[in-house]
């Protein structure tokens, strides 16, 4: 496996970097006060280059690796969490399933204003009685006698969902006699008849980043809002999904890296007994336990990142690494909740209180081993992997 960058690749990290410290690190405080990000992120970062990393270049993308999308990721989440979950959910998981299955009139309509930042997207897969098990989605899609789809169902827990445009909407579809025709996706614009939100949802964590319900009542969509072809939801979700898991363990290093770094600068700063906390044993032992799981994160994350983006430079999607991407998930935000912790505990009670950023860094990162998967959906996904090879 080869990790080096080109010469222009070096150089976009290190000016993204620049460019999220002095953008998007200022307003994530603010972001955690307020219950969501400003507006303007999402134009920034699309000006930045990073919203169309991963998406082609006629369509307003920069055409990147997904290695390279992997290190960018995890510079936002370093700075911000709210942003990365909020801006990931539209260019992401909404735009990335268009870019694999859509038509070409489906890119053309919606990723060049996605990848720009004027609309945002989010996927509506999770409801209030189906969450790691897709295929129990209730949400039914029944086609009418003039060949229309009347959408009705509710989804829960969507990020973006108080303020996107559109939606990737998972549902059951039946034929004119109820007959079932499989999982499917549509998209979904989130200002037509029959769509209503629920506002804001209180949440522990990444509060800048808004989730909320969709509520949705015989919506009129078409063969044309149709990703794909019809009954190739469940599989488009699994795809999805394990792109998902490796843009949430980018979100974990990204996390524990701002973790070490806030540790090292407190941990030189306060004294105890006449000396600098880290040259404690006690402290200092924290710090290099800090240290090995973010190093051990890092380059187990970077090997997926690479062995995607060679599975799909070779046209073979990621369905064969959903063990590898479910093992890595796990490790990493494992790893990540465990350093918040240390962090906190090298702060002690400085680090309970919300004026230090490891408290917002500690309530963030609890989602990691929730989203895109619990823990315990990634060790069966693990187990039946290893048990296949």
């Amino acid at each position: 496996m080869n990790f080096q960058l080109t010469k222009n690749e070096q150089e976009f990290i290190e000016s993204f970097r620049t460019f999220c410290k002095k953008e998007i690190a200022p307003f994530a405080e603010q972001a955690d006060r307020n219950k969501e990000i400003p507006r303007s992120h999402f134009e920034k970062l699309a000006q930045a280059g990073y919203l169309g990393l991963l998406h082609e270049e006629e369509y307003g993308g920069q055409g990147a690796g997904i290695f390279l999308s992997t290190l960018a990721m995890e510079v936002v989440s370093e700075y911000c969490g709210s942003t990365f979950f909020s801006v990931g959910a539209s260019a992401g998981l909404f735009g990335l399933p268009l870019k694999h299955f859509g038509t070409t009139d489906q890119k053309r309509k919606y990723l060049p204003d996605i990848i720009s930042g004027k609309k945002i997207g989010s996927l509506g897969i999770t409801e209030p009685d189906s969450g790691s098990d897709v295929s129990a989605v209730s949400s039914r899609a029944r086609r009418t006698s003039k060949g229309k789809y009347l959408l009705s169902g509710q989804k829960t827990y969507i990020t973006n969902a108080p303020v996107a445009d559109y939606c990737l909407v998972l549902a059951r579809v039946q034929d004119e006699i109820g007959q079932e025709k499989g999982l499917t996706h549509f998209i979904v614009d989130l200002h037509s008849k029959g769509v209503t939100r629920s506002a804001s949802m209180d949440k522990m964590g990444l509060r800048g980043s808004p989730t909320g319900a969709l509520f949705l009542e015989e919506v009129e969509v078409t063969e044309e809002d149709i990703l794909g072809k019809l009954g190739k939801g469940f599989r488009q979700t699994m795809q999805t999904f394990n792109a998902e898991r490796l843009s949430l363990s980018s979100y974990s290093l990204g996390v524990m890296k701002a973790c070490l770094e806030e540790s090292k600068n407190f941990s030189s700063t306060r004294k105890s007994f006449g000396k600098s906390i880290f040259q404690h044993q006690g402290v200092a032992f924290l710090l290099a336990e800090m240290y090995a799981k973010l190093e051990a994160s890092k380059w187990f994350t970077y090997s997926v990142a690479w062995e995607m983006e060679e599975s799909d430079s070779q046209g073979k999607g990621n369905m064969n690494l959903s063990g590898r991407c479910a093992a890595c998930k796990l490790f990493a935000t494992t790893s990540a909740r465990e350093v918040t912790n240390l962090a906190v505990q090298i702060h002690g009670g400085a680090g309970f209180m919300d004026e230090y950023k490891v408290s917002r860094l500690y309530r963030d990162v609890r989602l990691g081993e929730i989203g895109g998967g619990t823990s315990e959906i990634q060790k069966l996904i693990i187990s039946n992997s290893i048990m296949k090879e």
